[in-house]
């Protein structure tokens, strides 16, 4: 090591070595990293030491105060709060503390006294009564603390510590008054807003008609615009926003805040009611804001569309094509939804026109996707030729899906197979997936490569005749060997049936299935039937046939469901 490298580390084990001295020397360091590091009770220990010598060391009663806190020992601080108060100055820091420790401790005459102290230190603060309301509720004595802030307000007049009185008269369930609260606090301060609806939003179902005419008979905008949101929040968001709606004359300025509150408590739900909920506010912000009125009609429309009011939603665009403002990107975006409100319309002739018109104008993501739609409108409207047409050239793994699905309704087993399997398991949604996957397994048994009667029972399928479907399906299954379609076929008509609501012709097509003793779609139809049986309260039955099932295919593929059902059946544990 050469001589500077030496000098170098002495240096600094000689700072090391003062600084941890210094900590050594300080006491409330010490006492800090005891209590950083859990040791609560050692460094309650130190602090104390400190107190000792100096009772009025701010730093050292609040650290006592965390280290009993963690331990639940708050009371004690009582002695080292006694010194502090006869020796130190007056302050709000003091006093809260002490305020804080003689309300854990039951104290409730030494905290008035201290109360008192405070005020006249602080005339026209509230934090006096704020500081014993929380410390009484960290007590769970509920009255105290109204009766503090209540005090506070007597004393300082006005419609002062609303917030405070707001929370507790919802927790206390005076509804009306809890209203009346929220309503001065947000009034006053807006940020209260947030806590006003998170307590009112947890009222019991049993209390909310009582807060939503409170707020109405308010007779405020702000009232109106609590009770939207809530309305939204308790599972009603067309409601919530068909209130706000109703109070624009009353909101004046205010509706546009109040609609995109709205829009923004949509986010966190889901679903057609939500969807339709959206659309409505969409269309209401475009009436109140010109300048941006394109823009709202174009979401309105897509969010009316994807609540399948599709005449809504034709309407929207039909302002958007009748402005003159719109741009050409903004015209693009309604065409491309026009195109999808008209596919989901059925409107077949009219979307493939449209698209035809549009498609040169849009990005190569956009147009693959509408492309995409139109193709499957015609496959639900039965012009194979149509969809055909539309995908001819894709060769992405969508497309792939999509053309071997019109091959399967086109009977064209070996085609469909082969298209099938080029897009694999991840192409579209996850329901198309399993969709496909299903048809795939079906088709793969059957020797056959044409089966067009087979294509049309499916096609029908695919138009949701679920009916013919299975009829049809039951009608061809056995001009095929029960290993090579016949038990595959008729599985599938059983489960159709058994979505339909036809339960009896369910389970009928499932015995025949079991019965026919083709080991995968045996079983599977075995655990069909189970199910049904435990459903409807035939648990011995369910519990034979399950029974059986893993006796005779006891490594089939839903062998583990079938095990976890029969413990179901036997009541060894719940259902899902």
């Amino acid at each position: 090591m050469t001589r500077g490298v030496t000098v170098v580390a002495l240096a600094t084990l000689v700072v090391a070595g003062r600084a941890m001295s210094a900590q050594q020397a300080d006491p409330a360091a010490r006492a800090f990293d005891l209590e950083r590091r859990g040791l609560h009770a050692q460094a309650a220990e130190l602090y104390r030491g400190i107190l000792a010598t100096r009772p009025a060391d701010l730093g050292a009663l609040l650290g006592l105060e965390r280290t009993l806190t963690s331990q639940a020992k708050v009371p004690d601080m009582v002695p080292e709060l006694r010194r502090a108060l006869a020796s130190g100055e007056p302050s709000s820091a003091l006093y809260g503390i002490a305020v804080r420790v003689y309300a854990a401790a039951g104290r409730a005459d030494t905290v008035a006294a201290i109360i008192d102290r405070w005020t006249a230190l602080e005339p026209k603060s509230e934090a006096p009564y704020q500081e014993w309301g929380s410390a009484a509720l960290a007590a769970r004595d509920r009255a105290q603390a109204k009766a503090a802030y209540q005090l506070g307000r007597s004393r300082l007049g006005g419609e002062l510590l609303a917030g405070e009185l707001a929370q507790l008269a919802t927790i206390e369930g005076d509804y009306p008054a809890a209203v009346r609260e929220w309503l001065v606090a947000v009034g006053k301060i807006p940020g209260y807003r947030s806590a006003a609806v998170s307590m009112l939003g947890q009222v019991p179902v049993v209390g909310r008609p009582t807060v939503l005419r409170a707020l109405e008979q308010s007779k405020t905008a702000l009232g109106e615009r609590l009770a939207g949101t809530l309305t939204i929040r308790w599972g009603d968001p067309v409601g919530g926003i068909r209130r706000l709606e109703r109070a624009m004359p009353l909101l004046s300025e205010a509706g546009v805040e109040a609609l995109q509150e709205g829009i923004d408590e949509l986010r966190a739900l889901a679903g057609r009611e939500t969807a339709m909920a959206r659309g409505v506010a969409l269309e209401l912000l475009a009436t109140r804001v010109p300048n941006q009125s394109t823009r709202y009609w174009l979401e309105a429309a897509q969010a009316y569309s994807d609540a399948g009011d599709q005449g809504s939603a034709r309407r929207m665009l039909g302002r958007l094509a009748s402005d003159q403002r719109v741009s050409a990107t903004m015209a693009a975006s309604a065409t491309s939804t026009l195109v999808s409100v008209l596919v989901s319309e059925g409107k077949m002739d009219e979307a493939s026109k449209q698209f035809e018109q549009l498609k040169g104008v849009l990005g190569t993501e956009e147009r693959h996707q509408l492309e995409l739609r139109v193709a499957e409108g015609w496959i639900r409207a039965g012009k194979l030729d149509r969809a055909e047409a539309m995908v001819a050239q894709d060769s992405t793994i969508e497309g792939f899906a999509v053309r071997g699905r019109i091959r399967l309704y086109q009977g064209d087993l070996a085609a469909a197979a082969s298209l099938l399997r080029e897009a694999g398991p991840y192409a579209g949604a996850r329901e198309a997936a399993v969709s496909r996957t299903a048809a795939l397994a079906l088709i793969q048994v059957i020797e056959d490569d044409s089966v067009p009667a087979l294509g049309a029972a499916l096609l029908k399928l695919e138009r949701r005749d679920s009916a013919g479907a299975a009829a049809d399906l039951e009608s061809l299954a056995p001009g095929f060997p029960k290993d090579h379609g016949q038990a595959e076929m008729l599985l599938l008509a059983g489960r159709i049936r058994q979505a339909a609501g036809d339960r009896a012709a369910a389970e009928r097509l499932f015995g025949v299935v079991v019965g026919l003793k083709v080991p995968a779609a045996s079983a599977a139809a075995a655990l069909e039937a189970a199910r049904m049986m435990v459903d409807s309260d035939r648990r011995p039955l369910a519990i034979e046939t399950l029974e059986t099932l893993l006796l005779d295919f006891p490594t089939s593929a839903v062998a583990p469901q079938a095990r976890r059902l029969l413990d179901v059946a036997k009541g060894a544990i719940p259902p899902v």
